[in-house]
């Protein structure tokens, strides 16, 4: 069942980082002729900027909420198109617009650089959306000067059809800055999914060098992103998520990332994917455990909840191919456990069923 935008949203929006430091390592890549210091006022600015944008689509976006399918995926794509063609637009600005002297205004030549297709969605824009994305911009505080868009389209006002497009955001000027930063982060680093840098004003993106490939940190700087990943979470919680990815890491063990709209922390023992923390739309805060060896600690299995025991008894993999189901299932991706107040009723519990699927592991590959 599709989400209605005003969650996704929320979800967006809980994406955010809580905080941003007052300074933080830029590739030169991403100066784009501004100094250090308008990058850490821009990019604050910005991260204001889509909380409040993320805000107005909660209380007004209920119109736009018109997915290309209807179905169970929450991919901004295909799921959330208005969201999509907001970014699209950000990205144009980002890309073509040129910052004057005084860094406080864009200047874009005309209409198609503004509204081109770009990396992030190939399809054209219609024009009736073009106007509703540009008057949603507009109500969350930029300003297009010399665009007229109470029409059925934008078109360049007939006074300035030779001048450039003048894009403002008078409540706080250092934006600009930060979504051309942002942007350009995006376009030359990221993939087509917006949920990536852009949308989550990923600031540690911007220490990515180009001559390593280290995306804005490595393993050993995980830990401040999941922290700020479940900042929303109950504290113990929060705590006991830290904690078991600071003990898993000790030990050596691997751990991949992916960070975007669906968010997920991989982790790997011996080659072998163990568990995932987990942030989704659908689901919330959930760790995945890929359990496969549960009959050998039937004694922990009895611990947990029956719900969780009851798919356990099911079997690990996919249901289709074991013939215990018509469809897939998704039993190869691993028993859920959410991340709710109720968790540390079972938290020793969950935090010794991994240790004993290490241990074996472990044991059965020396």
């Amino acid at each position: 069942m599709h989400k209605p935008i005003s969650e996704m949203a929320t979800h967006l929006r809980n994406l955010l980082p809580p905080t941003i430091p007052q300074t933080f390592k830029i590739d030169p890549m991403f100066m784009l002729g501004v100094t250090e210091a308008d990058v850490y006022k821009g990019i604050s600015a910005f991260k204001d900027f889509l909380h409040h944008l993320y805000d107005h689509l909660t209380a007004e976006g209920s119109p736009f909420d018109k997915p290309k399918r209807e179905s169970h995926n929450t991919n901004i794509n295909s799921s959330y198109p208005f969201i999509l063609h907001l970014a699209v637009f950000m990205m144009n600005m980002g890309l073509h617009g040129k910052l004057n002297d005084d860094k406080d205004v864009l200047l874009m030549d005309d209409i198609e650089a503004l509204t081109a297709v770009n990396k992030l969605s190939y399809q054209k824009i219609p024009d009736r959306r073009k106007v509703e994305c540009l008057r949603f911009l507009e109500d969350c505080g930029l300003r297009f000067g010399g665009l007229d868009i109470c029409g059925k389209k934008p078109k360049m006002v007939p006074s300035e059809s030779h001048g450039p497009i003048k894009i403002t955001y008078p409540s706080n000027h250092a934006m600009l800055v930060g979504m051309k930063v942002i942007v350009s982060a995006q376009h030359d680093i990221g993939s087509k999914y917006i949920g990536e840098i852009l949308l989550r004003c990923d600031w540690r993106a911007l220490a990515y060098n180009m001559d390593n490939k280290v995306k804005g940190f490595n393993c050993s700087d995980i830990l401040p992103i999941l922290k700020d990943l479940t900042h929303t979470l109950p504290d113990d919680v929060q705590d006991f998520i830290l904690k078991l990815h600071t003990d898993y890491m000790s030990h050596g063990y691997k751990c991949d990332t992916y960070i975007g709209a669906g968010t997920r922390f991989e982790y790997f023992c011996k080659s072998k994917e163990l568990w995932r923390f987990n942030l989704t739309l659908n689901n919330g805060h959930f760790i995945t455990i890929k359990a496969q060896n549960t009959d050998k600690y039937l004694d922990i299995v009895d611990k947990l909840p029956d719900r969780l025991q009851a798919d356990i008894i099911k079997g690990y993999g996919c249901g289709k191919k074991m013939g215990t189901t018509d469809f897939c299932d998704g039993g190869c991706r691993g028993y859920r456990v959410p991340l709710d107040d109720s968790f540390l009723k079972i938290s020793d519990v969950v935090k010794e069923w991994i240790e004993r699927e290490v241990e074996i592991i472990v044991s059965s590959s020396n």
